[in-house]
């Protein structure tokens, strides 16, 4: 039996947060019916690259989901959502603030209806203040965090940080409203700015500058390039090491490997003889191949990795493989099941 089994999610979100969202409750045994705008549905359907004439991002994340098409701008879908929340139990949406509620479909509205009801806002900026009103996408909450600041160059990250981080940190807040549920009986509102998604990468950032480091603006700090044990090197084939020794004993594990002596102090030294710990490092691992490396650093049980390609990196499985998981299935078309829930939930009779 998986965790969320025989629980209903009804997830009106868009884009990628809600997604990584999604995938993790199905994965956690959750049944998921996305409620989907009926002309395009969501727009992640779309987002290149084409698989089969759907995007492979929404492929991905929406297996084993189901599809329904709603217009919540209109008065009578907005109430089949109702209707429908009366036997959900969670909910999730990611417009814009005050817009569920100029629908008919805001979390006060549906938690009258199902006081048990978890509604998840995956809100941009918050869903209240001055904030609310601000609107943003992946690079504008990275920027507004500090976290772009970091980036050597300021370069525009080639993976969505906070979009994906808010999907992760909204399922915690979930399954958090569940047990308290499950204590109270109660359901209740959780906010899930995706501008707060970068916070967790800047804990130890925030903690040096608090401590009288460089912070934030020191280019390379710890764990950022500035010290020997923990760095990206070069072998002599050309191919990449990824270095993480921090402890002391993984430290010295790794200069006797490299057969270095008087380098056992000077892991985590960020002056002078931490960079000439460095350079030694780094010529010693140019003398040879990177299988070789890799090898030996198995064997000694170091931290020690190849820095992969994406079609040659480590194969790690589902995002949640201890939770159990239903057996794999495709991503539904677009209203795929509408007939099914229209009669599953009596959607076609009055009231909601």
């Amino acid at each position: 039996m998986t965790p969320l089994e025989g629980l209903l999610v009804l997830d009106a979100s868009r884009m990628l947060p809600g997604a990584v969202l999604a995938r993790m409750l199905l994965e956690l045994g959750a049944r998921l019916i996305k409620v989907e705008e009926p002309a395009a549905g969501d727009p992640l359907r779309g987002a290149p690259p084409l698989v089969d004439g759907i995007g492979a991002g929404f492929a991905d994340f929406f297996r084993g989901a189901e599809s329904l098409r709603l217009d919540l701008r209109d008065g009578s879908d907005a109430a089949r959502l109702r209707k429908l929340c009366r036997s959900a139990d969670v909910v999730v949406e990611s417009f814009r603030p005050g817009a569920t509620e100029a629908w008919g479909v805001g979390p006060e509205r549906l938690a009258a209806a199902n006081p048990s009801l978890i509604v998840c806002r995956l809100s941009g900026f918050g869903a209240s203040g001055d904030a609310a009103r601000r609107v943003g996408h992946d690079l504008n909450f990275v920027a507004a965090s500090g976290l772009l600041g970091l980036l050597e160059s300021r370069a525009i990250p080639r993976v969505q940080i906070a979009d994906v981080t808010a999907g992760v940190l909204a399922c915690a807040a979930i399954l958090g409203a569940l047990l308290g549920r499950a204590r109270t009986g109660r359901g209740s509102i959780v906010d899930q700015p995706l501008a707060s998604g970068p916070l967790p990468f800047l804990a130890w950032a925030r903690a040096d500058a608090a401590a009288g480091g460089g912070g934030l603006t020191e280019p390379a700090g710890l764990l950022s390039g500035g010290c020997a044990a923990y760095g990206i090197y070069t072998c002599s084939d050309g191919l990449e090491l990824a270095v993480a020794a921090l402890e002391p004993k993984l430290w010295v594990g790794l200069v006797r490997m490299l057969e270095l002596g008087g380098l056992d102090d000077r892991g985590l030294d960020r002056g002078p003889a931490g960079r000439e710990a460095t350079r030694a490092v780094r010529e010693r691992f140019a003398m040879r191949p990177r299988e070789h490396w890799l090898a030996e650093a198995l064997r000694r049980e170091l931290p020690v990795s190849a820095v992969a390609d994406l079609d040659r990196s480590a194969q790690i499985g589902p995002l949640l493989p201890s939770a159990g998981r239903r057996p794999r299935r495709s991503a539904p078309s677009l209203g795929q099941h509408d007939g099914a829930i229209w009669r599953e939930f009596s959607l076609d009779e009055a009231g909601d």
